[in-house]
């Protein structure tokens, strides 16, 4: 799990920002924090203050580890933050995998641009690779092996290719790792469509997701509850599955593409539905920003419930509905806070004792947390 997120110099973040997902002393809600980390984490923070960021931020390491896909190109413009276009941006990931913490740390000057990394494994450095200073490319015997490794393309990561060309018998801690982050997505619920980045390749349309999937009749209740009454049906459009909705009028039978008559939060719920049946069963880390742009609160409320429910992964969201603040669905060492160059938790974010019987939204609302 990821226990610890720091990013420098990265776009907006001029100083170091620190997110810390180490979990509290809270008797409720306990399925939301599994082994002393929050699991499931909901974002808050005013518009510009940094939450896509955050989320860019943190799945940069996608990148240069894994061949899973790329994030949109336009996401990455501005790479370094433009007052210290000189320094390289810094990442740094502290990961807690049973009784192994793993810290790794790089640079880049781009998202290509390797300069150094370096992994620690309780405690002890395993490796610290600088790119250009060829005296300061340490690998640990044990982890090195039988590897003859000596890199001059800084495009690929020392440990990606010790992790590709040994068994993960040899490295287990180093498989663990690179296992959590090629199971790691990305997505945004946007009007861009179906952008994501992580967890696998290639891209296919919603409908043709779903009919491969034979989850069809699943999509209806879905969208059932939430207050949708649809009658779905596919058929083959110049060799392609198209999903419409059928209306009956009379003894008539009507029938439209339903992409062309859903709403844009009806397509929001379609894009969720979407990677809970490709994806939720194998996923590390979920990160969805903006999650519920387009949603009625209550919808807000159900995708909650569906992501607390999957106690597999890790997941983090970005929102404004402060509706969600509430100790019914979340706690406060799992509800964040995003102000200029620094994330914390609501239960950090003041000196008042939280407890379940507090109404976090009125007190966010009141100014309690500094916002």
């Amino acid at each position: 799990m990821l226990k610890k997120f720091e990013v420098e110099n990265y776009k907006g973040f001029s100083r170091r920002l620190t997110w810390d997902l180490t979990a509290r002393d809270y008797s409720f809600n306990s399925s939301l924090v599994q082994n002393g980390i929050v699991n499931k984490a909901i974002i808050y923070g005013k518009n510009g203050i940094g939450k896509t960021c955050l989320g860019l931020a943190l799945f940069d390491l996608t990148i240069h580890l894994t061949d899973k896909m790329r994030m949109n190109p336009a996401y990455l413009n501005n790479y370094r933050n433009l007052t210290s276009l000189e320094k390289p941006a810094v990442f740094i990931y502290t990961f807690q995998f049973d009784r192994t913490e793993m810290i790794y740390e790089y640079q880049k000057m781009d998202p290509d641009f390797l300069i150094c990394e370096k992994l620690t494994i309780n405690g002890r450095v395993v490796i610290d690779y600088d790119y250009f200073t060829p005296e300061k490319r340490y690998i640990d015997p044990r982890v090195q092996g039988s590897l003859n490794i000596d890199l001059v393309d800084n495009k690929l990561s020392v440990i990606k290719y010790i992790y590709r060309n040994q068994n993960s018998g040899e490295n287990p801690e180093i498989a663990e790792m690179m296992q959590f982050c090629e199971n790691m997505l990305w997505y945004r619920s946007l009007s861009d469509g179906n952008t994501y980045a992580g967890y696998t390749n290639g891209r296919t349309t919603l409908a043709e997701s779903l009919y491969q999937s034979g989850k069809l009749r699943e999509f209806q209740s879905f969208l059932l509850e939430n207050g949708m009454n649809y009658q779905l049906a596919f058929e083959s459009v110049n060799g392609k599955h198209e999903l419409f909705a059928v209306f009956q009028d009379g003894k008539q039978v009507n029938k439209a593409p339903f992409e062309s008559i859903a709403s844009t939060g009806t397509l929001a719920l379609f894009l969720f539905f979407h990677w809970e049946i490709s994806s939720f069963k194998n996923l590390s880390f979920l990160f969805i920003d903006e999650f519920d742009a387009f949603l009625h609160y209550e919808s807000s409320e159900y995708i909650i419930k569906k992501l607390n429910q999957g106690r597999n992964f890790q997941s983090a969201v970005t929102t404004h509905n402060t509706y969600l603040m509430n100790n019914r669905l979340t706690r406060p060492d799992c509800c964040f806070i995003m102000t200029n160059n620094k994330i914390s938790s609501l239960k950090n974010a003041t000196p008042r004792e939280l407890r379940e019987g507090h109404n976090l939204e009125k007190l966010f609302l009141s100014g309690e947390f500094g916002e």
